[in-house]
């Protein structure tokens, strides 16, 4: 079984959202990526719940793991069990024109596949009328620190894989956190890549 389903990594995942000093330093990086969130937003394999328990009202989330699922569910949250295989990330389960935004924060890295998925996603995003998607994304010293990670992802992947103009959406904003430099990465396991893609209307 992937370790991302199992109780171990739902538990190890839990017990590092609880952490007093991690709560605290993970408010920083959600709040950087509530800046560009507009209105109901998908949570894309919403993990402990940590960005999802801050969305705006209406917003729901997707995991894998149904032990996240059952701990986040009974936080009132709105998680949906999602089955990756049998949805083809076609995100058949969400209604037209609710959500406003899309969120895939640190999850393309896992995706051996990591473009196709990222252009799947995009394409049913639009479908379902969705007009910003975010990615954050680890840099290479964030990359390197998970066994679970499949596919580095910088700007330049983005741009030679066609992410970056692609299903309708355009890059609006690229930027680095917590310092707005892409060398910092290197040296920084806690540095992200954020990427915002708006759809043109």
């Amino acid at each position: 079984m992937p370790p991302e389903f199992t109780r171990e990594y739902a538990e190890e995942q839990l017990r590092r959202s609880r952490n007093p000093f991690r709560r605290f330093i993970k408010g920083f990086y959600i709040r950087n990526i509530l800046k560009d969130v507009t209105g109901p937003c998908i949570d894309f394999a919403c993990g402990a719940g940590q960005l999802l328990a801050r969305l705006p009202h209406g917003s729901a989330g997707v995991e894998i793991n149904p032990f996240l699922i059952d701990e986040l569910t009974g936080m009132g949250l709105d998680v949906k069990r999602y089955d990756p295989e049998a949805d083809r990330y076609s995100l058949s389960e969400f209604p037209e024109n609710h959500y406003s935004t899309c969120v895939m924060s640190h999850v393309l890295e896992h995706f051996a596949n990591a473009a196709h998925i990222a252009k799947t996603l995009l394409k049913s995003c639009r479908r379902l009328g969705i007009g910003r998607i975010i990615l954050v994304l680890p840099g290479w010293k964030g990359y390197q620190s998970d066994s679970t990670h499949k596919s580095f992802i910088d700007r330049h992947y983005l741009r030679d894989q066609g992410v970056l103009s692609c299903e309708g959406y355009q890059l609006t904003r690229l930027r680095y956190y917590p310092v707005n430099r892409e060398s910092v990465g290197r040296y920084v396991k806690f540095h992200e890549l954020i990427v915002v893609l708006d759809r043109a209307e």
